[in-house]
């Protein structure tokens, strides 16, 4: 009988590489932002609380709330709209974001 026994190492091994990648996005994020490359991103303002690290943008007409939650391995998004009303906007799980990314990746040249 083989059976695969998962320990806390291995979850925080893989918390930790999501903290790498949120990291890795966060400063792509601001290499962005300050010109470096064709279009401009503005990060108005960033955050970390325990297992939540928030960032605001200016998204045109809407301000954006972007949430990562290390702990369920989400990110949601958020729009404050004219009339200051908060509504989620997207919830995304973070495996499955990456795996989509990494698959987009390899076909594009």
């Amino acid at each position: 009988m083989n059976t695969t026994h998962e320990t806390a190492t291995d979850r925080g091994g893989r918390a930790g590489w999501l903290w790498v990648t949120a990291g890795l996005l966060c400063g792509l994020i601001v290499v962005q932002g300050a010109g470096m490359l064709e279009s401009e991103a503005v990060a108005d303002m960033t955050t970390t609380s325990q297992s939540y690290s928030m960032m605001t943008t200016d998204g045109g007409t809407d301000e954006v709330l972007v949430v990562v939650d290390s702990r369920q391995e989400s990110l949601m998004i958020y729009r404050v709209n004219q009339s200051n009303r908060l509504q989620l906007y997207k919830r995304e799980q973070l495996g499955p974001l990456f795996s989509r990314a990494r698959a987009q990746g390899a076909v594009r040249p």
